[in-house]
């Protein structure tokens, strides 16, 4: 006999009709196997009515509703899809094929296509088979069926609509690729926790027993154990030395509500850092009568919050005092703020919002209906959700919003995640076109960017981080060669038409600032010094970086809006400053930095010796010429920058004997690229480090070599890099009858009048709106912070247009237009290590970052024709789709709808805050490293508050080694109470377990200290 699969059909009114042959269908009836229920609407059915049908029994779902818009619900079948295919992500999950489930729109007139629809399904699920018995009734699937009824997956059916279509409650739309990616995680990790769940409620199990069952990994099973015992869901015991878990504890306690007065600027002696010296010191000086006010990045001060400072491994913080000065106002707190600058005794600082209002009870019904869960910055062997409660100062609960952390670290802040999504779902127009909403210079970009996003992309924490540089170059390729042609659109018609801006400086940083005021109707004029424009881009990188073609069509682009251009117009000598102040409403400077930095030492003026950008100057204008120079000659460049490594590259094409780069510090230290320096000595390019040259010899007025000394590193300088000194009786000689001296470069103020101030870094600006000290001047990129990177002068470009923007129509800038909305801008490394601990992302396996190719060596070597070659489509669609979609909070608004005092604020915005500083104090935060095979004190430290000390195989250790040092007093406690358990310290090679107690300090404190200095 056939098989006959049982199918449970779930169909509207309407549908129902259509089924019952009232279109004229003769005599068809359901299969006797098909079971049909009536609902009101498609809508009604929920992913738990199709788990539940297949733990019935049933070989397949038909569920069917109105044709999409046709529903008297108006949304109802819209609704439906979203559940749906939540549904088949359950089935995914539980080891079923999502065939089994249909989904079709029918109307009551279309009784003929219904049965064919029931036909077709039926002979679907015949091919498929009857539906395995172990499948029917497993752990995977009654897991996922108790999943479908909780909070978060229940929003996620619900939410897609609204996500990818209509917006969140920040405005933001999610491409489809990024909402199945986060509905994955989030659908995996609900699963995962109910068949932990599930396992426990059933029996006692060991983390092996759980590991086999459920075929996750042991180091995410150890996660979600540890996650359960804190929260009061398992309990443990410990049979010698294995542990075993169950259902049942002690329910973790919400803290009581304890709020803070806000705090919105003042006076008074600031201390950054919150720990143990920063507590000490605060209460110090409390009872002195003094003004204090502390600021912290976390958002509460709380135990694990102090212990992350650098003083509380060998100090205790004097708490309870602490609380008694916070509660009087005697000391002033800024939690969950950020250091901005410091400049003299004003520290700027950005406040972030928790978007919870202060009379928030703590119920913690908005953490029980978040769907998004992360890993705990404070303590990393644990999750938390998006919105949560912190006990400490203040008690209260935050909703953290996150930018992208390749966005907060792109000085643009472009939305590379929205970019990258879109090329993941092949829309490259789109992609392209958002990159231009905060950049217009996506070819340029591609190529030259140093990427700092990838930096801090947290796929580093998992295998390599996202081409994010290529793919960008890839889009904007893909335009070019799809059209033909960049239409930015012309500058529209409107009252800004009346104002005229003068821009000095066709670089990034001028070219910016004329984009973003043609788009706003400004009439821009530029003046270019050179004879070519594009500013350093154009003189300053070499064709097989920057193809001159790339770098004229991105130009050309800004000019059909509208823009116009002069070039050999030098101001100062052409047109001198006043005409331009006289002649146009407001002024910007973008001047690049075209100037060489002497090497200061004897022969310097000798026939041979040419800086680094003079000579890029004349290969980028004149290459054949330079050519003729070059041919045969035995070249040193002198210094470790781009500059210096893109001149020895150009050395080499240009027939060069021998190449040799002299760097005075070790390659840790070189400001070089890593790739570029990698290219040049694929090249032939040879880099001597740690050595400097302190004579160049000549012959005839003509350069025959250099007379160097070696050096070795001392303590860090103000750039944070260590400090070379020079190596006694180290010197030596070497050949050479052409230097090049890259060390460095500056711009050109001589133009400028007294009245702008400046450094001898670059003019002094407002870091928020870059204007000058003279009213209706603006400066930004090379000119203000000295020889920098594109993507930072392409900021400086937006910051200043908005200002101009807003200084004509009289309008005060309250916050920099380019860093708003940006949330934690201090992302640092430590959140690339913490992925390690992300029991949600413990399903994404490793993928295998797309690589670009390169022309071969041999014809490098001799052109300056490209090296890069371009992404094709489907290997950019597979780089992008590695992307994570990184988010803390969807925005889907469930929190605020189930907050009964309605007090979830999602428009809260940051606040920027000034305190006159009568001093300051800084408290560094440090961070342990993490990785697979051992754990941070820290971690260490929560397991045992928790009274178990458990390795990865769940196991008891009877042997722990503690590595790398650190003999502070906070270890030595950790030591005792580890002794105190029966357990031994002994060596690495023997450890069960392993502590690792290398530590760096934090990114954030660091730059902190600079500013101070």
């Amino acid at each position: 006999m056939s098989f006959k699969p049982k199918i449970i059909a779930m169909l509207c009114n309407w549908c129902s009709y259509a089924g019952a042959d009232l279109a004229g269908v003769s005599r068809f009836q359901y299969p006797p196997t098909t079971r049909v229920i009536r609902v009101m609407c498609s809508t009604r059915v929920e992913p738990s009515f199709v788990l539940k049908s297949f733990l019935r029994g049933a070989d397949g779902v038909l569920v069917g509703g109105c044709h999409l818009g046709d529903c008297h619900y108006v949304t109802g079948n819209y609704y439906t899809i979203g559940k749906m295919n939540t549904a088949r992500k359950l089935l995914r999950y539980a080891g079923i094929d999502e065939r089994r489930l249909r989904l079709e729109w029918i109307s009551a007139s279309e009784g003929e296509k219904f049965a064919k629809v029931v036909t077709e399904f039926t002979e679907e699920l015949q091919k498929l088979g009857p539906l395995k018995d172990e499948l029917k009734d497993n752990l995977a699937l009654r897991a996922a069926y108790n999943a479908s009824l909780k909070p978060r997956i229940r929003i996620i059916a619900v939410k897609e609509r609204m996500l990818t279509t209509e917006g969140n409650k920040y405005g933001e739309l999610y491409t489809f690729y990024e909402f199945n990616r986060i509905a994955d995680e989030i659908i995996y990790d609900e699963v995962n926790e109910e068949m932990i769940r599930l396992l426990l409620q059933e029996k006692e199990a060991s983390l092996d027993e759980i590991a086999e069952r459920t075929g996750l990994r042991k180091e995410a099973v150890f996660l979600y154990l540890i996650d359960f015992v804190k929260r009061g869901e398992a309990a443990f015991k410990e049979n010698d030395g294995i542990f075993s878990f169950y259902y049942g504890g002690e329910k973790e306690k919400v803290a009581e509500p304890f709020v803070i007065e806000n705090f919105e600027g003042g006076e008074g002696i600031t201390i950054i850092g919150a720990g143990a010296h920063g507590i000490k010191k605060a209460v110090e000086l409390a009872k002195k009568g003094e003004d204090v006010i502390i600021v912290e990045r976390h958002p509460s001060i709380n135990k694990y919050v102090i212990r992350k400072h650098a003083s509380s491994l060998n100090d205790d913080a004097p708490y309870d005092e602490f609380l008694k000065f916070v509660k009087e106002g005697k000391i002033k707190l800024l939690t969950n703020a950020w250091v901005k600058n410091i400049d003299d005794d004003t520290v700027k600082i950005i406040k972030y919002p928790t978007r919870i209002k202060q009379d928030c009870n703590n119920c913690n019904i908005c953490y029980e209906v978040c769907p998004l869960k992360t890993v705990d910055r404070e303590r990393s062997l644990f999750s938390r959700k998006a919105v949560y409660g912190r006990e400490g100062i203040p008690s209260t609960f935050f909703l953290e919003k996150e930018t992208p952390f390749c966005q907060t670290n792109c000085p643009a802040h472009v939305d590379v995640r929205g970019y990258v999504a879109k090329i993941a779902e092949g829309k490259f127009e789109e992609s392209v076109n958002l990159i231009r909403e905060r950049l217009p210079l996506p070819a340029v970009l591609g190529r030259v960017c140093p990427h700092p996003c990838e930096e801090l992309c947290r796929r580093n924490g998992i295998d390599k981080p996202i081409s994010i540089r290529l793919l960008k170059r890839f889009v904007a390729d893909w335009e070019w060669e799809k059209k033909g042609k960049i239409d930015l659109g012309k500058m529209p018609a409107n009252e800004n038409n009346k104002y005229r801006v003068a821009v000095i400086g066709s670089g990034p940083a001028g070219l910016t600032v004329a984009y973003e005021l043609a788009r706003k109707g400004y009439k821009v004029k530029i003046f270019e010094a050179l004879p070519v424009a594009g500013g350093m881009l154009a003189v300053g990188i070499p064709p097989y970086r920057l193809p001159k073609d790339v770098l004229k069509r991105e130009i050309d682009a800004i000019l059909e809006m509208g823009v116009e251009l002069q070039l050999n117009t030098r101001v100062g000598k052409d047109i001198s400053f006043d005409e331009l102040r006289k002649e146009y409403d407001a002024v910007f400077i973008g001047v690049g930095a075209h100037e060489s930095r002497k090497l200061g030492i004897e022969g310097e003026d000798l026939e041979g010796v040419i800086s680094g950008v003079e000579f890029l100057r004349e290969v980028n204008i004149s290459p054949e010429t330079v050519r003729a120079i070059f041919q045969g000659r035995k070249v040193v460049v002198v210094g470790g920058g781009d500059v210096a490594i893109d001149a020895a590259r150009c050395a080499v094409r240009l027939g060069s004997q021998e190449v040799t780069v002299l760097y005075r510090r070790s390659r840790n230290e070189m400001p070089a690229r890593e790739e570029e320096v990698k290219f040049a000595e694929e090249e032939g390019v040879n880099i001597k480090f740690m050595a400097a040259p302190v004579k160049i010899v000549g012959k005839d007025g003509k350069v025959i070599g250099l007379k160097c000394v070696e050096m070795e590193l001392g303590e860090p300088d103000e750039s944070g890099r260590r400090r070379p000194i020079p190596k006694e009786g180290s010197e030596f000689f070497m050949e050479a009858d052409t230097v090049i001296a890259a060390i460095g470069q500056y711009p050109d103020f001589s133009f400028l009048p007294d009245e702008i101030k400046r450094t001898k870094w670059g003019i002094i600006v407002d870091d928020k709106t870059a204007a000058t000290s003279m009213p209706g001047v603006f400066a930004g990129g090379d000119a203000v912070t000295g020889p920098s990177i594109v993507i930072e002068a392409v900021a400086w470009g937006r910051r200043a247009a908005h200002a101009i923007d807003a200084y004509l129509h009289g309008k005060e800038i309250s916050f920099d237009p380019v860093e708003k909305d940006i949330n934690r801008l201090i992302a640092s490394w430590e959140d690339i290590e913490l992925m390690k601990r992300n029991v949600v992302l413990s399903g994404i396996e490793k993928e295998e970052r797309q690589e670009i190719s390169y022309i071969p060596i041999e014809e490098r070597v001799t052109t300056f024709k490209e090296v890069e070659i371009l992404f094709d489509e489907e290997t950019a669609i597979k780089e992008a789709k590695r992307c994570l979609s990184c988010r803390e909070c969807l925005g889907c608004g469930i929190c605020g709808n189930e907050c009964m005092k309605s007090v979830i604020d999602y428009d809260e915005e940051e606040k920027e805050i000034e305190i006159k500083a009568k001093d300051i104090v800084i408290d560094p935060e440090i961070y342990f490293k993490i990785d697979e095979k051992s754990f941070t004190p820290f971690e260490v430290e929560d397991m045992l508050d928790l009274g178990i000390l458990m390795n990865m195989e769940g196991r008891k250790p009877r042997k722990i080694a503690f590595l790398n040092g650190n003999e502070s007093k906070y270890i030595e406690k950790l030591r005792k109470r580890i002794e105190e358990m029966g357990v031994k310290i002994t060596g690495e090679k023997d450890a069960e377990m392993l502590i690792n107690c290398d530590f760096v300090e934090h990114e954030y404190y660091k730059r902190i200290k600079r500013y101070v200095k």
